[in-house]
């Protein structure tokens, strides 16, 4: 299975690190070390984004950029960290973020953990964790609120593994036992397993096998299915292409947007 799987159903996990005091001085592989976000690290950030599969063009990253960080702009210093290799090139990103009100009594999350698909597998995951943990500990944050989801099945086993814990269990039961079918985590045993084919979503399913004939395998893709919507996109070496997708009278197709 894929590190991002976006033909499982969608669901928000909520997990929280109740003691940031604790956490494990794990240091980057050879050739990686650790920079703070400056203005103008944007392009930097949205790429990383494109690069792991959550965003399909640097017009939407930099949107989301802009719009997510406006509130606490000025605390980015401090808080957005990247993870850079030896010829300069940052290729993970993480943040703490601030938030303006308290959400479930935590005035801190940690928010926009990626890196990119091609350093995946480079052994980066644990220690950026225990970094960003640190991180709210030196930022004088006691605890934090994480805010992960069904598609990134493999960071949340991860983060669970790194001592977070379970948290919207109950108003959200279906996405825990999705990720306990997927990982059987120990800290998922009193939550029951369910079949495979209750874990996935149909119209990912119909929509990535017609990618697949398109494409291949080297691409990336969101769907847009709330609010009536029923778009695809699909970011192909760097390119950007559309789609609309149709689910009718038993039959599934896609139509490129001109």
């Amino acid at each position: 299975m894929n590190t991002i799987e976006k033909t499982l159903e969608y669901h928000e996990l909520l997990m929280t690190y109740s003691d940031t005091s604790k956490y494990n001085e794990d240091t980057l592989p050879d050739g990686f070390h650790y920079e703070f976000y400056k203005p103008g690290d944007e392009n930097d950030w949205a790429m990383i984004h494109i690069k792991s599969g959550e965003f399909m063009s640097m017009e939407e990253g930099l949107k989301i950029f802009k719009d997510f960080y406006s509130s606490f702009i000025k605390e980015l210093p401090k808080r957005l960290f990247f993870v850079v290799n030896n010829n300069g090139n940052k290729i993970a990103t993480a943040t703490i973020s601030l938030l303006k009100e308290k959400e479930f009594g935590y005035d801190a999350v940690v928010d926009w953990f990626a890196i990119a698909k091609e350093y995946q597998g480079y052994h980066l995951s644990k220690p950026m964790i225990n970094r960003f943990i640190k991180l709210a500990h030196e930022l004088g944050h006691k605890k934090l609120l994480l805010h992960t989801q069904t598609h990134t099945w493999l960071a949340a086993k991860l983060y669970l593994d790194s001592g977070f814990e379970p948290f919207n269990v109950n108003s959200d039961i279906k996405g825990w036992q999705i990720l306990k079918t997927i990982t059987n985590h120990n800290k998922l045993k009193n939550i029951k397993k369910i079949s495979e084919e209750d874990m996935y979503f149909d119209i990912a399913l119909k929509t990535k096998k017609e990618l697949d004939k398109l494409f291949g395998k080297d691409y990336e893709y969101s769907i847009w299915h709330k609010e009536n919507r029923h778009d695809v996109e699909v970011n192909y070496k760097g390119t950007l292409y559309k789609y609309k997708y149709y689910n009718e009278n038993n039959k599934f197709w896609l139509e490129k947007e001109k």
